[in-house]
């Protein structure tokens, strides 16, 4: 299930860091076979995350990323991906997923800033990843991915 899990989360990423979107049907997968886990198989579930930790770890990060949401800070995909991220990893692990997540985030931000991102990062001038809008946005759930491996690397 791990290899499964890491499958994904890398789908997820590349997705998001190539497109800038991640599909539905990609994160509906996610979420279903999370729960399908915790419900019927629980000693399959990688991360010893029981259902009850697995359903408030998808509340919990959907409800908070909603607000983020609402006020344009985040996309309605990142919010999608990081629910079902709570269905497989539980509450306990988020806090420190979303706080590295976070960390990438604005050190992506910085460098797209500056006018250093041609210098260290030639690929951005191929792909902006511009909204409808012209704001540029960051590809969170790449982030999240990341974040997640570095997390339960670190946490085994």
């Amino acid at each position: 299930m791990r290899l499964l899990f890491l499958l994904w989360l890398c789908v997820a990423a590349v997705s998001d860091a190539r497109w800038r979107k991640v599909n539905n049907w990609l994160t509906v997968s996610g979420f279903g076979l999370g729960i399908f886990i915790l419900s019927l198989i629980p000693e399959a579930q990688p991360f010893k995350v029981n259902l009850t930790d697995g359903v408030f770890g998808f509340c919990a990060v959907f409800f908070v990323f909603l607000i983020f949401y609402f006020f344009g800070l985040m996309g309605a995909g990142d919010v999608k991906f990081a629910a079902a991220l709570g269905t497989w990893v539980g509450w306990e692990l988020l806090l420190p997923i979303w706080a590295l997540s976070c960390g990438f985030a604005v050190i992506h931000g910085l460098v797209v800033r500056s006018s250093l991102k041609y210098l260290y990062i030639p690929s951005m001038i191929l792909s902006e990843g511009y909204q409808k809008n012209k704001k540029r946005f960051i590809p969170y759930v790449a982030y999240l991915s990341l974040a997640t491996v570095i997390v339960l690397i670190l946490n085994t």
